[in-house]
């Protein structure tokens, strides 16, 4: 069994945008006891599976292959600041994903399509594309904090999307640490 979840990688520059963004906050909030995402694991996850066994895995593979297909190259930008599962309750740092064409939207809806047909479980939630920046470990001492990153006008420079990673996540005692089981490149016209 693995642990597997699909996912769009971000690029280089909105990744070191990200990066310099949570340095920034982190140097201003030491004092905060949370968890924050370290730079070569941001992601933009568009289906979490858990455990998974290597029959699903192949299944799972057609299924993303076959989303791949049915969608081009589309332009993202990272902006707009929140917190899960509410400003007022806020336990997760965000920042969300500004996409006008709704081609995210269009590709999430398609892999769960796809993936429903392999015989995955669609998710119940509805879809809220986001990059994970922090966990609060004591949201009630991190107000402040919660403030000054709700108040941000964080926007990245806008990248390519090319392609949907299924990626393995391995827990450590350190945290997770993600690995590629495969990409698929977005092939349609």
């Amino acid at each position: 069994m693995k642990r597997i979840f699909v996912a769009i990688d971000i690029r280089d520059d909105a990744r070191q945008a990200v990066s310099d963004y949570i340095a920034d906050l982190r140097a201003e909030f030491s004092n905060v006891c949370a968890g924050w995402d370290r730079p070569e694991k941001l992601h933009l996850t568009l289906k979490f599976l858990g455990e998974t066994d290597e029959t699903q895995l192949l299944g799972l593979r057609e299924a993303v292959k076959e989303s791949a297909k049915q969608f081009s190259e589309f332009k993202l930008r990272i902006s707009k600041t929140g917190a899960f599962p509410s400003e007022k309750n806020a336990r997760i740092l965000w920042l969300g994903i500004k996409d006008e064409m709704k081609s995210l939207l269009k590709l999430n809806e398609t892999l769960e399509i796809e993936c429903e047909t392999s015989g995955f479980m669609r998710e119940k939630r509805s879809f809220k594309p986001h990059l994970t920046i922090a966990r609060l470990r004591e949201p009630q001492k991190s107000n402040l904090l919660i403030e000054r990153h709700l108040k941000s006008d964080f926007v990245s420079e806008e990248f390519a999307v090319s392609e949907i990673v299924i990626y393995e996540s391995h827990l450590q005692k350190t945290g997770s640490i993600y690995s590629i089981n495969s990409k698929y490149k977005l092939s349609g016209n």
